[in-house]
Formats: C-alpha cells, structure tokens, sequence
C-alpha cells in the first residue's frame, strides 16, 4: 500500500520503479499471492504503469497475461476491474495488427511443409541415440506401452499424420494455398534426403510472396524436442534463426509462422518460443501448437496416427477440437491420453483468447488454434 502511494500518481516514481525491476515484482505478487489488499494495490500500479508499448511488452515478457488472465477470472470487486483495465491497455498498446502484402481485402497466402521424421534405420547411429519415439496403443486400444511398436507401423502413423494435415489445411477457407511452394507429405522425404533438412527449410521461408508458413512435424525427437532426420537433428533455435535470417532478406516482413509438432516432447518448443523477448527480430509472426508437454510422450492411435493429429483434424473440421473452449467458461474435454496434454504459445496476437497464453504448467488445458478460422489468424 504504501509503495502504491508513493508511485501512482508520481510519474519520475514511477519510471525509477520500472528501472528497479518493479514491474516484473509486481507481477510475481499478482501470480503469487492471495491477499486482497495486495493484490488490489499491485493491479492498480500495473494500470497506472502501461503507458506505452514498451511497458507492455516488458509486462508480457515477465508473465502478466496469465497471471491478470487469472485474477480477471476468479476474482471480483476492485482486483478483477484493476486487472481487466491492465490486459485492456496492454491489449491496446502491444497488439500487432496483421495486415499482409496481399492487402486486407484479399485472402492470405498460404504455404506448408509436413516434415517426416526419418526412418530409424537411415538414421546415423548418433542421431538414433538421442531418439525418443512415440508411444503405441496397444491392438486393443489400451494405453500400455509397447515400447515404441514396429518402427514400420510408427512411420505409418507419421505418413497417416501428416496426410491428415494436409487434406485438413487444404480444406479450410478464407486463404489461397499456394501449391507450388508447398512441400507436400508425399515428397518431403524426397526433398529432405536431396537438400538436407536445413537447406530445404532455407527455401521454404525465402519467398516473399506467403503470408502464413505452416510447418509440420510428425514422429520421433529427442529428449530435447529436437527434430530427428538421417544425419542430423534439428531445435527450435534453428528454426527461429534460419525465420529471421529469411524475413530479412525478403520484402514480407510481415508473415507468420505456424508450427505444429507431434512428437515426444512437443512442448520444449513451446517453452522455447515462451523464451523469446518480444521485441527479438519477427519472432512475433511465430505460434507453435505442440501435441505434448515439455515431459510429456506423445501416443500413436493404431491406424488413424498420432493421437493429437487425428483429434485435431477430426475435431477441427467440426469447428473446434477436443482442447479448445468455444464457450469460456466452460472446462475443456478430456484429452485421450492423461499423460499427454496439448500446449501452445502464440507470439503475434496474444490477445484474441486470454485464457490459451495460461502457463503450461498450471491446472489449465491450453486449447489449440483452428487453421484459418480461428481469431490467431483474423484481420
């Protein structure tokens, strides 16, 4: 209280408590603590404290969506008005409208490439160490683990996934899909094994001419999350620098990247990018939709693939999937398997649904993004 009187109509206060590290404190005190008083007094200064888009991304950079998300919802009274009028000007002041070369009455350019882990038996002995595959039901359906199955039923289930996606890309509406920069599930190992996986992604990201890249995995990864192919593994740093270096070059600097992994360890990808300052070089066109936790294992449904890509692709042609939350208040379904519970992390419009940026650490399930019609990719 008394720190609260001291800076919130003060503002030469206020600005040395933003060089002390206050905000970042403040916003510990709201994800921390359960007292009234402080919790009111931290949420006034916050809203006193976004006056710029500067102080708003250093807030987002140190957790507050989640942690006012939370308050906004389980509280009432001066500490829910206080965080709902903070997430509305941090929404006023760090929204990034996306408005793509090809103008904001047409649809957007699309592009995908559905990578395949390679198969076990063309991976140099270094990379199939470091290997993690995806768990296998059992005949019966059954969650027992079998110990990763016939490495040819589990490159079954990546080409099964990765079909999937793109009969379910190329179903949606409200974008253009522009075939001949895509690198479609039939001819990815093709292209992978020809170019290298970092020569093809390289092209994949040069044109300026897309502005939205999908970009899919299926199958096994590393305990890391790493991406496995022959001869090399692949991270999400990668990824991001070999983005950066592509929107540098090119005259789009306004395309997004959409990742979706369904491997073992999703979820580190989704930490990753959660890591990623805001202001970091077009790291803010990126969203990553990961089928895991960062602990987590993914499961193999059999003959209809991945267990999260089957749901997805299923579950989203009906308008939603089995994660998301049409109605806000309402709880979301049941994953398949309670040990693999989906997670994202959304950096170009982190306001469109305040309750997907929860932590993937907390009790809530983050729900997912639907291709193009959901409100990640309105204009």
């Amino acid at each position: 209280g008394a720190l609260r009187h001291v800076v919130y109509n003060n503002d030469s206060n206020r600005i040395k408590l933003v060089k002390v590290g206050g905000l970042e404190l403040l916003v510990r005190l709201c994800a921390t603590s359960d007292n009234e008083a402080v919790l009111e007094s931290a949420t006034a200064m916050l809203r006193k404290a976004v006056a710029n888009a500067d102080i708003a991304h250093k807030l987002l950079d140190a957790g507050a969506l989640p942690a006012l998300s939370k308050l906004e919802s389980e509280w009432t009274g001066a500490v829910q008005s206080y965080a709902a009028s903070t997430l509305n000007l941090l929404e006023k002041h760090a929204r990034r409208p996306w408005n793509p070369p090809s103008g904001r009455s047409a649809e957007p350019n699309v592009a995908y490439m559905l990578l395949p882990a390679a198969h076990p038996a063309s991976m140099t002995p270094a990379v199939r160490a470091k290997m993690v595959v995806r768990k296998m039901e059992q005949q019966d359906g059954s969650n027992a683990d079998s110990e990763g199955g016939d490495f040819n039923m589990q490159m079954d289930a990546v080409h099964t996934d990765l079909e999937a996606l793109e009969a379910f890309i190329k179903s949606r509406s409200g974008a253009r899909i522009q075939a001949d920069r895509c690198i479609e599930a039939g001819d990815a190992s093709m292209v992978v094994e020809n170019a290298g996986p970092s020569k093809a992604l390289k092209e994949f990201f040069s044109s300026d001419e897309i502005d939205l890249f999908v970009l899919a995995y299926a199958g096994h990864a590393t305990s890391f999350g790493g991406w496995c192919f022959a001869d090399t593994v692949i991270s999400f740093e990668e990824i991001l620098g070999m983005w950066q270096q592509a929107r540098a070059r090119t005259a789009n600097t306004e395309a997004r990247l959409l990742i979706v992994v369904d491997a073992p360890f999703a979820g580190r990808w989704v930490q990753a990018l959660e890591k990623v300052p805001s202001a970091a070089a077009f790291a803010s066109g990126i969203a990553v939709q990961a089928a895991c936790g960062p602990d987590q294992p993914a499961w193999v449904s059999g003959e209809h693939g991945g267990a999260f890509t089957s749901w997805y692709v299923s579950e989203a042609l009906h308008g939603h999937s089995p994660w998301s939350l049409p109605d806000p208040s309402a709880p979301p379904s049941a994953p398949p398997h309670a040990d693999q519970v989906p997670c994202m992390a959304c950096k170009f419009d982190v306001f469109s649904n305040r309750r997907a940026l929860m932590s993937i650490g907390g009790e809530e399930h983050v729900p997912d993004m639907s291709l193009f019609g959901s409100p990640w990719f309105a204009r």
